[in-house]
């Protein structure tokens, strides 16, 4: 039984600038970029989002918003601030493509409806699938918009869940160089509009 490609790369192909054209070996972001944006022989998989950028100051910290009450350092949650929906901090909303799939301990979406024996927890996480130069971070929020039939999002726009990113993974290869993120989101966090 033979192999259909080298098991490792040729010397020609060490170095980064020829590792991708003359090398044997396969280009994880190319392949990331087809199946999650589309390419010559592939339909996108991934779907339009946003991620909520929250603003720092020049000391790197978050920026408050007016809203919050000074003595408690809350933001106020009976009247939905205008400027940060809750958030108590000013925040920037970027557009992104992401994939993502439901993970879980027992099976993930398969098990979500079984029943569980009494003092049984269930700790699910959606996982995001993001381009190796997405700027996310544990502060930021990815939200995602509902969507039409053809997977465009409907206008106006209409924020279905909010998900707070609980840990960011770089997947790297060969080398170091980052392939791809994997952003995990426990699901029963999420906030639901």
């Amino acid at each position: 039984m033979g192999f259909k490609r080298k098991l490792y790369p040729t010397a020609r192909g060490l170095d980064a600038s020829s590792r991708t054209s003359h090398s044997n070996e396969i280009d994880l972001r190319t392949e990331f970029d087809d199946l999650i944006l589309g390419g010559a022989t592939s339909i996108p998989h991934g779907r339009k989002a946003l991620i909520r950028k929250m603003r720092r100051d020049s000391d790197n910290n978050l920026t408050a918003c007016s809203c919050v009450d000074s003595s408690t350092g809350e933001p106020d949650t009976e009247a939905e601030c205008s400027f940060c929906l809750g958030e108590g901090f000013y925040w920037d909303e970027v557009w992104t493509v992401v994939y993502s799939t439901y993970v879980g301990a027992d099976g993930g979406m398969a098990n979500r409806v079984r029943t569980l024996t009494p003092g049984s927890l269930r700790v699910d996480y959606k996982v995001f699938y993001m381009k190796y130069d997405t700027d996310v971070s544990y502060q930021d929020k990815i939200v995602e918009l509902r969507l039409d039939s053809e997977g465009d999002p409907v206008v106006p726009y209409n924020r279905e869940a909010i998900y707070k990113p609980q840990t960011i993974v770089e997947y790297r290869s060969d080398r170091g160089r980052v392939e791809y993120l994997a952003v995990y989101c426990r699901e029963q966090d999420a906030i639901r509009r």
